[in-house]
């Protein structure tokens, strides 16, 4: 362990002795707008007559980055920014020639807003660095949307929530936004005068336009490198800012088996939030509760290797960003949980933020033991540092320390290098160990991406040694060799059926140590954009796979060990997300290991009012091998019904007849006041067609300020 250190601190080091070079030259060609101090802050009804909003400076002028790139936006939009010492107040008023086109439906925080509605958002890049930033939107009757943003755009985490306000209304010249940003809710330098990274973009949804104030090169306001600034912010406060929010769930929990058995539930729970320095944030969790969760998707598995399943829990969500590595190191669904079973959260503890030119990360989850599964303590420490104008350098150590069993070490640094905006080059290398024999080995990757208007292209390429054990990470396959190269041309059509045509091609090759190449792919997509905002996609596959033993895909169907080959071919035909009823479906009929192999997946969209959506999502494979068939199917079905942008009721029902389970949610979210929430859960298990497990759990979250 010594030599990690070492290492690392080598590293880091040498980093931190390169100083990014001043941006100011650069900084002077860019646009800027200028926010004003106010006595009286305005009143967030949505409408623009406050005085606030006659002191502060109007900026408008966008530019269309979607379609035809460079132009001036088809509909006026005039932006206004003032800051007290509490806020940061940011207005837009989007006039609009054809009132009863403009389009706001979607009530739900942080639904895919975009691709329904029209749409307003904006950035701050408070540490002017061109590689973080937070993320505020809402659509024309005000929801919230708020996210983190991390390596100039490429990393964008919805699942943040702050505390924050905004308000919107149509009008008779279109509709206009107020959003009221607390300064405790941000971080930033401890400078008496700041410049913040700054853009603003807005989607007319009837039209498929996409302008901005500053104008993008890429199609993303999210895209910091473009972004314009934001100027004239003096003396904001420095306060260490302490956030408490104590919650308090209780419930009954009956599982069935020969007897019904009843469990009462009872906990207490704490998450803390305090501001170390303007710029560093150390959240902490007590007893975590995630009874709120909506549990997995079901998925059949045809594959010999795990599935991958995102985080949902909020500790770890929140600025999760920072430990983000060219290979999937830190997979954090591997904390509470173990052997396909949940083990509870004690205590947890993560310090996220920027010192200087570095991002800093720091994370450490006590477990509590649950039967043979011992009580294990989880850490992360990430330390990046800002080079050049968008570029990075660091590592990142990680342990695994369970009670009495073997530990597991991962250290790892990686690279990140844009040498222009079109281009992205990272790499990383991890080496881990393991306790006791085996584990410890060495894994390497690298990749590059070419970005630009019409073309985007990559490739990549791997190698992770045998003994490679990275157990804090989602690493599916060790001592192999794994590269591949991709491509995409797309072209606007200037036509009044079809908007626009692509063609997506890609390569990947797999082998291990010895030469003997364990899986290659090759794929050819044609993909057709209707001006309707319809879609049709068709494409080909060739496959080959090397079994090096026999491999029982399901009882007693057992695939022999060999080399197999295949072709797959595949159409998808969307429907515009604007449609009150939309679908999608994508079917393939493919060769599979000397069998066949048919699939349709379906998703159907109802939205009956606008306060009402319902989603139904079909999976079918039909597998049919000379060893025997089966036929699988999973079905994931939600109603949501959204009150207002504070309370909505969710139906959740799952059926996969693979695993022979069917699973049912029901929840009732309320945001009383900002912050603070009321979450009703219902949940029902059936297996085998009898019911397993029931619950009912009430929890309460209070947001205090300190």
């Amino acid at each position: 362990m010594k030599s990690i250190g070492a290492s690392c601190a080598l590293l880091l080091l040498a980093t931190f002795a390169i100083a990014s070079p001043d941006i100011a030259s650069e900084d002077a060609h860019r646009r800027q707008i200028a926010a004003v101090r106010v006595a009286t802050p305005p009143e967030l009804d949505g409408l623009l007559d406050d005085e606030a909003w006659e002191l502060a400076e109007a900026s408008g002028d966008f530019i269309r980055n979607h379609p035809d790139r460079g132009e001036a936006s088809s509909q006026r939009t005039i932006v206004y920014v003032a800051y007290d010492d509490e806020n940061l107040y940011v207005a837009a008023d989007c006039l609009d020639t054809d009132l009863d086109g403009v389009i706001g439906t979607e009530m739900r925080r942080d639904y895919h807003v975009w691709e329904v509605n029209d749409y307003l958002r904006f950035v701050l890049d408070t540490f002017h660095d061109k590689r973080t930033a937070y993320y505020f939107g809402t659509n024309p009757i005000g929801v919230y949307i708020d996210a983190r943003v991390t390596d100039n755009g490429a990393g964008f985490h919805s699942s943040w929530d702050a505390v924050w306000e905004c308000a919107a209304v149509k009008h008779a010249g279109g509709w206009s936004a107020e959003f009221a940003i607390p300064f405790r809710q941000l971080r930033y330098p401890g400078d008496e005068e700041q410049v913040w990274g700054f853009n603003i973009g807005r989607r007319i949804r009837r039209v498929g336009e996409d302008s901005a104030w500053s104008s993008i090169v890429s199609d993303n306001v999210s895209t910091l490198a473009d972004a314009g600034l934001l100027v004239g912010l003096r003396d904001l406060p420095r306060s260490r800012r302490v956030e408490l929010r104590p919650s308090f769930g209780a419930g009954v929990d009956a599982t069935y088996g020969d007897v019904i058995e009843y469990d009462g539930l009872a906990k207490p729970s704490l998450d803390v939030k305090y501001g170390v320095t303007s710029g560093l944030t150390l959240d902490a969790t007590v007893n975590t509760d995630f009874a709120q969760i909506e549990a997995d998707d079901e998925n059949v598995n045809l594959s010999r290797f795990d599935l991958f399943f995102e985080e949902k829990r909020p500790f770890f969500l929140e600025g999760v960003g920072i430990f983000d590595m060219p290979a999937p190191l830190l997979y954090t669904r591997r904390i509470g949980s173990a052997g396909g079973r949940e083990t509870p959260i004690l205590a947890g503890m993560k310090l996220t933020g920027k010192a200087g030119g570095q991002s800093i990360g720091v994370l450490s989850v006590q477990t509590d033991d649950v039967d043979e599964i011992p009580e294990t303590n989880f850490s992360a420490l990430r330390v990046k540092r800002d080079l050049f104008q968008s570029s990075s350098a660091g590592f990142l150590l990680l342990g695994k320390t369970p009670s009495g069993g073997s530990s597991n070490q991962t250290a790892a640094v990686d690279f990140r290098y844009n040498p222009t905006r079109e281009a992205k080059i990272s790499g990383a290398v991890a080496q881990t160990w393991t306790e006791g024999p085996g584990g410890d080995d060495l894994g390497v990757t690298v990749d590059g991406i070419w970005s630009g208007e019409h073309t985007f292209a990559g490739g990549y390429f791997s190698d992770t040694g045998p003994e490679f054990n990275a157990e804090m990470g989602f690493i599916t396959r060790t001592g192999i060799r794994d590269g591949g190269a991709f491509a995409t041309h797309s072209v606007r059509l200037h036509d009044p059926t079809f908007r626009s045509i692509a063609l997506h091609t890609g390569y990947n090759l797999t082998g291990d140590r010895d030469g003997q190449v364990l899986d290659r792919s090759a794929n050819a997509r044609l993909e057709l954009e209707f001006e309707s905002g319809d879609s049709t996609n068709v494409w080909t596959n060739r496959d080959w796979t090397f079994l090096e033993e026999p491999w029982e895909i399901r009882e007693g169907i057992v695939i022999p060990a060999g080399m197999h080959t295949w072709r797959t071919y595949g159409f998808h035909v969307g429907t515009d997300e604007r449609r009150k009823v939309r679908f999608m479906t994508i079917s393939e009929t493919s060769g599979f290991f000397g069998g066949t192999r048919r699939s349709v997946n379906a998703r159907g969209h109802i939205r009956p009012t606008p306060s009402l959506l319902i989603t139904a999502d079909y999976d079918y494979n039909s597998v049919d091998l000379p060893a025997g068939a089966f036929h699988t199917n999973a079905v994931n079905g939600r109603a949501i019904y959204t009150f207002s942008p504070d309370m909505f009721v969710k139906l959740f029902l799952q059926w996969n007849d693979d695993s022979d389970r069917v699973r049912a949610n029901a929840l009732l979210r309320y945001t009383y006041q900002p912050g603070s929430d009321l979450y009703i859960v219902y949940k029902e298990l059936w297996q085998a067609g009898e019911v397993r497990d029931r619950a009912v759990i009430g929890k309460l979250v209070y947001f205090l300020n300190l």
